[in-house]
């Protein structure tokens, strides 16, 4: 059967961005009971139905073909209820008992005349979902720091599986809007997803942080365990963050005068984990530690920045262990667009956070 992984992609990326949202429920719902064959079913019908309704032009091209299934799909002709009828056999009087449709032991059958192909004929490489790079959309404010396809490959590889397949555009550069952190809360208020850029000055090392919600000021700290430090160039490299302690407080204390001491420093310890984003009135940072330096953090005016080893993230110093803190060059903040109809992600509910947790 179908994986969460296997099907996270499908309806992040296919009946998502296609249906309404009562309608992906619906599917969710019938999945839950019927498993994957509700996908290659009502897939295969919605598009032939579709298909009758679409305009010639919109069968020229990828893009043109996507908005034309998502224009027919929310108007007025599109009948989910039939459409999902039709898709078990039903004919507008009684169900056939002999269905057009795979069933589930030839679809099945069929997986596994691939998997035994795909053993025979493949290697053992395995084969990163990432074999391309990011795109990007050029309008008024360049793009610099991601603008070589290598690297935005690299930041393809570090992004959570559902952002992988997405386009970057600036909505913050330093050298376009100025340096401060009020400009970054204001120009990034409505980007829940971000890519943040840093120059290291007078180095050629580019660092940076993929953030899961809305940068802005707040007494508590907020994102979640999506988000991620990285190196960008020279030598890229990521740190995803990880729930996992890898050295207890309570196990770096030699004196064994109370347990209860050692509960609270693991509560303390615990309580660091979480520290994913900090938005002050001085300071943004990303990952922290019990004494008080971060993963990634940058000062109120954006001109100077320190990385150390955050628990959580477990990363090195993104600027190398001698650049532990450093002056700062451009700075770009990214929005992710969705690489099907061109459209922001930001600030989308998101109906499957939790779902399958």
């Amino acid at each position: 059967a179908l994986t969460y992984e296997d099907v996270d992609p499908i309806f992040r990326r296919f009946l998502v961005n296609i249906l309404k949202r009562e309608h992906v429920l619906r599917i969710v719902d019938i999945f839950a009971i019927e498993g994957y064959k509700i996908i290659f079913r009502f897939g295969t019908i919605m598009l032939c139905f579709c298909h009758a309704y679409m305009e010639e032009e919109e069968l020229e091209t990828r893009e043109s073909f996507w908005a034309g299934v998502r224009r027919v799909t929310h108007s007025n002709v599109f009948k989910f209820d039939t459409l999902l009828k039709q898709s078990y056999g039903f004919n507008g009087r009684k169900y056939k008992s002999r269905r057009s449709f795979p069933r589930r032991k030839f679809i099945q059958k069929v997986m596994r005349w691939n998997e035994r192909w795909a053993d025979q004929y493949t290697t053992n490489h395995i084969l990163n979902y990432s074999s391309r790079p990011l795109g990007f959309v050029q309008k008024d404010i360049p793009i610099v720091l991601a603008k070589n396809a290598s690297e935005r490959l690299s930041l393809a590889e570090f992004l959570p599986f559902a952002y992988k397949a997405t386009k970057l555009e600036v909505i913050y550069s330093t050298d376009v809007h100025g340096r401060s952190l009020e400009l970054f809360y204001n120009r990034c208020a409505r980007a829940k997803h971000t890519v943040t850029l840093i120059e290291v000055l007078n180095s050629d090392i580019v660092i940076g942080m993929f953030a899961t919600e809305k940068w802005h000021k707040s007494s508590k700290v907020y994102g979640d365990g999506n988000c991620v430090l990285f190196r960008l160039k020279p030598d890229p490299v990521c740190y995803q963050w990880s729930n996992e302690i890898a050295t207890p407080i309570s196990k770096l204390v030699t004196d064994d005068s109370s347990a209860n001491v050692d509960e609270a420093l693991d509560i303390k310890t615990e309580a660091i984990l979480g520290h994913f984003m900090v938005g002050k009135d001085n300071f943004i940072s990303m990952g922290t530690n019990e004494d008080g330096t971060s993963g990634l953090r940058l000062n109120e005016d954006l001109s100077k920045g320190s990385s150390a080893k955050a628990r959580g993230f477990n990363n090195d110093p993104l600027a190398g262990d001698e650049r532990t803190e450093f002056d700062i060059g451009l700075i770009e903040v990214y929005h992710l667009l969705r690489e099907m109809d061109g459209k922001a992600i930001d600030g989308e509910e998101d109906i499957w956070k939790g779902m399958f947790d």
